[in-house]
């Protein structure tokens, strides 16, 4: 009897389905149908097929309750009816030719190592990756999907019967199995979409091997569909199995494209580690490759994510937990290669070394800043860190340049210092006569041997900058500031022990730094770095 019941039931079905899909003309599409009028035609059909069914729901328990074992036929069944017929693999394919970019993206490769980016190129065109594509699908069938495993779970009574945690599991399983073979060619068609590599082709040469930047952004894409899953109510039955089911296979998808893009990511990071284009003694490395390359690759990601959005939309990437760490990765890698390389022995320990961590801390710095509010959220730690490095490496060069060029000074101040220290200083002339001091003063600190001595300085600062690290202004300030605190410091030693006005004096000494600078046209160089924005005008201060 109930297996004659069960015959009924399917039979039944199978009516309900063939009249259904009948009226919607077999599922066929035609040129001019959108998408979204192709989504409309997919959802009237489902409802109308499932509101024909809600009628034999009480046959259905009357069955459960005397012979349950036949149930998975049943629902086995039901999913293969769905699969063929209300979601078959006509309307879908139509569906997907029909989005804007025609769910070609992984027939090309948007995504490019690194090291093929080209930083100093601004009119170089990037690939995107049909994000469109990937925004429409997840809006308009994903709901199709819910829906779906709604009715399932109601026909099949799989979330009113639970009563403990084991039965719901084994309930969410068997709801899960049959929605997994409804929803077939959504979740093929969809995989191609995201990018993700094809594993069921036998022939090598015709497998899609997946493209990272287009797993990236719909992996973003993936994380913001999820907000709309979320069981906020938790009310418990058939609607929130149904919300399960879309998050799980949400969830799925991410879980595969995150795959395809942290193995990528890994390859990158051993690319930076290899520290290319970088000499061995560390004289003008300039920005290095990787540092070079990193901020055009945010600005790929950045270009394929507001494919189809506002140009000032920026993904919030700080709060997507896979993203945000692989990334900073990256970010960390860089900054790890870059004291490797500071601190090998053959990098020049006297100025090299100092020279590329302040260039390139600087130049990640204003590059990560100069990409809004929300990149600079996401490399934070990293900022901090390039700030630290920035500011001990410029401290330590600008004094190896002032104790280069003023050495007797230097000297000279250093051992008053000392001896101040030591025996106080009414004694300071008894060990540094004021005619020695003075004579000192006269040979190494009058006005036209500071001019000279300053542009000396200028000059050589000008070949350790590269003119990509747009440094070059910044360092110059940052100089005048500290050649100000030291003329300060050594003006206040000559007029408190010898009672002599230091001339020319700290101020005059300022005067003469600025004019060494504004006359070389400084202003007009690193403007040539990618996004800086006139950023090269600001202040070390801020480090």
């Amino acid at each position: 009897f109930c297996t004659a019941l069960a015959q009924i039931i399917v039979t039944i079905m199978e009516q309900f389905k063939t009249e259904v899909v009948a009226a919607s003309d077999h599922g066929k599409v035609s040129k001019q149908d959108t998408h979204s009028m192709i989504a409309k035609k997919v959802r009237d059909t489902q409802r109308k097929f499932q509101s024909s069914l809600l009628g034999y729901i009480k046959l259905i328990e009357v069955l459960a309750l005397l012979n349950p074992k036949l149930l998975p036929a049943i629902r086995d069944a039901y999913s293969e009816m769905v699969a063929e017929g209300i979601l078959m693999k006509k309307r879908m394919k139509g569906y997907f030719q029909a989005l804007p970019g025609k769910n070609a993206a992984y027939l090309t490769t948007a995504a490019k190592d690194l090291k093929d980016y080209s930083p100093y190129e601004p009119g170089n065109n990037e690939m995107t990756v049909n994000a469109e594509d990937i925004k429409y699908s997840l809006s308009e069938l994903l709901p199709v999907v819910a829906r779906e495993a709604y009715f399932t779970a109601a026909l099949f009574g799989l979330s009113s019967k639970a009563k403990d945690g084991r039965e719901k599991k084994r309930n969410f399983e068997a709801a899960k199995k049959s929605v997994d073979h409804s929803t077939q060619y959504f979740r093929y068609y969809v995989q191609r979409t995201c990018g993700i590599a094809d594993d069921t082709e036998k022939d090598p040469s015709l497998r899609y091997k997946g493209d990272p930047m287009l797993s990236l952004v719909a992996s973003i894409h993936l994380n913001e569909a999820m907000e709309n899953y979320i069981d906020r109510e938790k009310k418990g039955g058939d609607h929130s199995l149904s919300l399960a089911y879309v998050r799980a296979t949400i969830l799925d998808l991410r879980k595969k494209v995150d795959k395809q893009w942290v193995t990528w990511v890994e390859q990158q990071i051993e690319w930076i580690r290899s520290n290319p284009g970088v000499p061995l003694n560390g004289k003008r490395a300039g920005v290095f490759p990787a540092f070079a390359r990193f901020p055009c690759y945010i600005d790929h990601i950045l270009l394929c994510c507001r494919e189809g959005r506002k140009e000032s939309f920026t993904p919030d990437l700080a709060n997507i937990k896979v993203v945000s760490y692989y990334l900073q990765k990256m970010a960390t890698a860089l900054l790890e290669s870059l004291r490797v390389c500071a601190e090998r022995e053959t990098t020049d320990q006297q100025y090299a070394a100092s020279v590329m961590q302040m260039e390139n801390s600087y130049f990640f710095t204003q590059a990560m800043k100069n990409r809004g509010n929300e990149i600079t959220a996401l490399f934070q730690k990293q900022i901090t860190k390039a700030n630290a490095v920035c500011k001990a490496s410029t401290d330590a060069y600008l004094g190896w340049m002032i104790k280069r060029e003023f050495k007797s000074l230097h000297a000279l101040f250093s051992n008053i210092s000392k001896i101040r220290r030591e025996v106080g200083d009414r004694d300071v002339p008894m060990h540094v006569p004021k005619a020695t001091f003075i004579r000192t003063l006269s040979k190494e600190s009058n006005r036209e041997v500071m001019k000279e001595k300053i542009a000396i300085i200028y000059s050589r600062m000008e070949k350790h900058l590269s003119e990509e690290g747009g440094l070059l202004p910044v360092a110059w300030k940052a100089l005048v500031k500290v050649l100000y605190e030291w003329f300060g410091r050594w003006e206040k030693l000559s007029s408190q022990i010898y009672k002599h006005v230091l001339e020319p004096s700290a101020v005059d000494v300022v005067r003469i730094a600025k004019a060494a600078g504004a006359t070389t046209n400084q202003d007009d160089r690193g403007e040539t770095r990618p996004g800086e924005n006139g950023a090269n005008n600001r202040s070390m201060a801020q480090f």
